[in-house]
């Protein structure tokens, strides 16, 4: 996949192909608007909050998914919305560690999986 300045929806269903946030090969990330938290750092890394609204996160799914691509070191492409229908290619990330911890606001434990830039060359 090329990357643009901006990308539709329908550009990025055609590579990620679901439209839960974890895919088999890219990740989507927004800044709040879906519910969940992904916090952008400083630095590049993206903290992003495993799948699951409520009751704790399990390691089943797109968590599951993201542990193996941690301990296998599997490059996700991520793309981040920007507003409704605008998205932007972000590139690729690895997963470099994650946390399982209690969102003491919610009750509940969640997954921090901490995505760093780099690990798939320019295209996939």
């Amino acid at each position: 996949m090329r990357r643009v300045s901006s990308l539709t929806w329908s550009e990025v269903l055609g590579y990620h192909r679901t439209r839960k946030g974890i895919g088999r090969r890219s990740l989507l990330v927004d800044r709040g608007e879906s519910g969940y938290r992904n916090r952008f750092l400083p630095d590049g890394r993206i903290l992003y909050m495993g799948e699951g609204k409520r009751g704790d996160q399990e390691p089943v799914g797109g968590n599951l998914r993201l542990l193996l691509a941690h301990r296998e070191g599997t490059p996700l492409r991520v793309f981040l919305r920007e507003r409704p229908g605008v998205w932007r290619d972000l590139g690729c990330y690895r997963v470099e560690g994650w946390r399982y911890a209690l969102l003491e606001e919610e009750g509940r434990w969640v997954y921090w999986f901490t995505l760093a830039p780099g690990g798939c060359g320019e295209a996939p």
